[in-house]
């Protein structure tokens, strides 16, 4: 093999190329490269971020419902309690109503059958008298304390 000047031309060709080469493909390539490799850096920690934050999102939304649901126990607790409050503040009211009505009842009812015993009694006795009178004559008087036991049984039957 011989060493000629062909061979240093092609040599130096060969060098001056790859420099070229270097300058105007390769390194604007590897820049290319280089960016895209820092974006797809950044795009990842940006996703790992993001996925933290819908971690931090969701946890953060299951409290504030767990905390709602237990709020929404607690009011219809306290509703219902304030509800059985109420009811029973009504019932024993209207019980109370009611026992009083009846105790004027009751009293209405005494003093009626007081006032038709009373009645009765004095229209029993006008009649034994007028009986009396009929049979016995006129100078005959009922005396009722000597017939108070029959003029009860009477006006209690």
């Amino acid at each position: 093999m011989e060493f000629n000047a062909t061979f240093i031309a092609a040599f130096i060709s060969f060098i001056v190329f790859t420099v070229v080469m270097n300058l105007i493909l390769y390194k604007p390539i590897n820049s290319i490269v280089q960016k895209r490799k820092e974006l797809v850096d950044a795009n990842y920690e940006e996703a790992s971020k993001n996925a933290e934050k819908k971690d931090e999102v969701l946890q953060e939304r299951e409290e504030k419902l767990l905390k709602a649901a237990e709020d929404s126990r607690a009011l219809l607790a306290q509703k219902t309690a304030d509800v059985n409050k109420r009811k029973d503040e009504m019932t024993s009211k209207a019980k109370a109503e009611a026992q009083k009505n009846i105790d004027a009842y009751n009293l209405y009812y005494t003093n009626a059958t007081n006032e038709a015993k009373a009645f009765l009694r004095n229209e029993v006795v006008s009649l034994a008298q007028a009986i009396s009178d009929k049979f016995l004559g006129e100078n005959e008087k009922i005396n009722e304390e000597e017939n108070k036991d029959l003029l009860d049984s009477i006006t209690q039957g």
